[in-house]
């Protein structure tokens, strides 16, 4: 079986069949899958059953993986963990749980790790325990919203810079962090306009976690931001995946937004096992 990649809308999102990553991916299949990650920001790869060891050692292959906050159900590994089981007990976690309350930010349009000082490369989910009815992820292109800019709308946002703070974020929905917590989660500084370094396309790095614009003041700044992210959100930038079990997708977190939507926590059960890759080079990792 050989490796297909198809589109499934015309500005992001690819499916990609014909690999099979328990039984390992030739380093040509790899580097078209790379290069497709480059051109359409989300891959889809269906009927991959993976534990975590192939989930980790695969997502290596693009680059050293970060390791979790501490507020994550999975802290302290390579995994983030998306769900509403206790994997010590078994247990479905009640939805007043802190641990249920820090992922619902996870409902909001947001890049991973864009609050961290390295970002993150790319993101992969793999889909353990699926809900029979629920529980989408929806994606949006970042760098489509830069692209329908006009030249000098484009050259206004050259410079600046945005304020990413995990602290903000998790506010929006009501989840506030300990002192402690929060000490160790500083907010982190990055430039609005991104550069795929491969392709030279550009997007805009925005979404939950992006407080604000530096130096700008706060009703300018949030307006700038909201606009960017409502022509990233447009219904033709927009790609909708309904989770089936053992669904891998991949993405990009430099050029697309994503978020969660709600299943029925109290009756259904769901585990989704997220890697995420740094941006660091790999000779500079630990």
């Amino acid at each position: 079986m050989s490796l297909s990649i198809a589109a499934l809308t015309p500005t992001i999102g690819a499916q990609v069949t014909g690999l099979s990553l328990a039984d390992g991916v030739t380093d040509s299949d790899f580097e078209r899958l790379r290069a497709a990650l480059d051109e359409y920001l989300v891959l889809v790869l269906p009927n991959q059953p993976l534990d975590d060891q192939i989930q980790t050692s695969f997502s290596e292959r693009f680059g050293p993986l970060e390791r979790t906050i501490a507020s994550n159900p999975a802290a302290g590994t390579a995994f983030a963990r998306q769900s509403n089981i206790d994997l010590k007990t078994g247990a479905t976690i009640p939805p007043d749980d802190r641990r249920m309350l820090y992922q619902k930010a996870n409902m909001l349009w947001h890049a991973d790790s864009s609050f961290k000082p390295i970002q993150s490369l790319c993101s992969l989910l793999s889909a353990r325990v699926v809900p029979p009815e629920g529980g989408a992820t929806e994606f949006a292109s970042t760098r489509a919203a830069y692209e329908e800019l006009a030249p000098a709308e484009q050259a206004a946002l050259d410079e600046l810079m945005v304020e990413h703070d995990l602290v903000y974020s998790r506010r929006i929905v009501g989840f506030e962090f300990t002192p402690e917590e929060a000490a160790d989660m500083p907010s982190a500084r990055h430039p609005l306009v991104q550069t795929n370094p491969t392709t030279g396309r550009k997007s805009v790095l925005i979404g939950a976690h992006a407080k604000c614009i530096v130096g700008w003041p706060e009703a300018r700044s949030r307006a700038l931001l909201d606009d960017l992210e409502a022509r990233a959100t447009k219904p033709q930038h927009f790609y909708r995946h309904n989770w089936a079990a053992d669904d891998l997708v991949i993405w990009d977190n430099r050029g697309a937004l994503h978020r969660a939507t709600p299943f029925d926590t109290t009756k259904h059960r769901r585990l989704m096992q997220r890697t995420t890759v740094s941006s660091a080079n790999p000779a500079d990792a630990d």
